[in-house]
């Protein structure tokens, strides 16, 4: 799963909060999703948006969260095979300003909203969503969304503190606490693995909800993903660290200001923000074995067997808007997570 980059979060913290003085705000033009092709690294151009934030695959498609100029919290339905929008969801807020959004398994799709989590069933709900599955106790922020078996994962940017709901019924297991914040979250080999960006560390937690394995970075976690035994983390920086079994990190260069990271069918895949371009990764050699261009800023990435899919963010342009009443509360747990 992912969490912005610093001018994303400003884009997201942007758009619908409550009326103050007029200033500027981050949109994008030229935002877009693209599928790429493992054989031959073909490139492939895919649905045009206005916003896009999360991204991810599951559930028999790809689904990708954004907005309108009139409405900032949708989730999108990618045909896996057109790449064409086949259904939209509107969520009940405004605002998107949660890092890691959307998750797919465990029956539905997941989306977070604030401290809200939202559960969707393909092809059950209708086109607007209202009520939240699950709240954060005591409020809070929720930073990454994942799945495993029969639960769903959420953390707590606030507070550093992961709670796992039962699928069904949503009922809570005591918060699991990680450290000083929680960032981005990946589901794989038996666990789950945690972010802290303050304390540059990954937590492991059993299925069973017990840390077992806290592993020091180098730099500032931002995207994890699993790709077998090993976990790949990415930190803005042109490198992509992968952690083995026994803790040991290895490094791999990619493009500069490396953010997206996902593994499927042998590859690992880094999207590279600042050279827009995505790095194919062998993760039994920790080499790249392609580079690809994609587009302008690509971002988050979600992949398949069949192909890779990025969410390409395209050129930051400025309009006007009303500034968001009380901006240093909303802004006060940003620095932590745009480093």
């Amino acid at each position: 799963m992912l969490a912005l980059d610093a001018a994303g979060w400003m884009l997201v913290l942007a758009g619908g909060l409550p009326s103050g003085p007029a200033t500027a705000r981050t949109s994008l033009a030229g935002a877009r999703l693209v599928r790429v092709l493992p054989a031959g690294n073909r490139v492939l151009s895919g649905p045009r948006l206005t916003e896009v934030n999360g991204l991810v695959s599951g559930m028999g498609g790809i689904w990708l969260t954004g907005g309108t100029a009139t409405r900032s919290h949708i989730l999108y339905a990618v045909n896996p095979v057109t790449s064409q929008i086949s259904a939209i969801v509107t969520l009940p807020s405004r605002l998107i300003i949660n890092p890691g959004d959307v998750a797919a398994g465990a029956g539905a799709i997941w989306v977070a909203d604030g401290a809200n989590l939202y559960r969707i069933v393909p092809g059950l709900t209708g086109q607007t969503v209202t009520r939240p599955f699950a709240t954060l106790p005591h409020g809070g922020l929720i930073g990454d969304v994942v799945t495993t078996k029969g639960a769903v994962w959420v953390d707590d940017t606030t507070d550093g503190t992961v709670d796992r709901y039962a699928a069904t019924t949503g009922r809570a297991s005591a918060p699991i606490t990680i450290g000083h914040t929680a960032g981005a979250m990946t589901a794989g080999d038996g666990g789950v693995w945690v972010a802290d960006p303050d304390r540059h560390t990954v937590s492991r937690i059993s299925l069973t909800g017990r840390v077992n394995t806290v592993v020091t970075l180098p730099g500032s976690p931002t995207h994890l993903a699993t790709a077998g035994d090993s976990l790949w983390v990415t930190d803005g920086t042109r490198r992509v660290n992968t952690v083995g079994p026994a803790g040991r990190i290895r490094t791999v260069r990619v493009g500069g200001q490396a953010t997206g990271v996902a593994a499927a069918n042998g590859s690992v895949w880094v999207s590279s923000t600042a050279t827009g371009t995505l790095s194919r990764i062998d993760p039994g050699r920790a080499a790249v074995t392609a580079t690809i261009h994609v587009g302008e800023r690509p971002y988050a990435v979600a992949a398949t067997p069949r192909a890779t899919w990025v969410a390409v963010l395209g050129q930051p342009v400025m309009m006007h808007t009303p500034a968001p009443r009380s901006a240093a509360d909303t802004l006060r747990w940003l620095p932590p997570l745009c480093r």
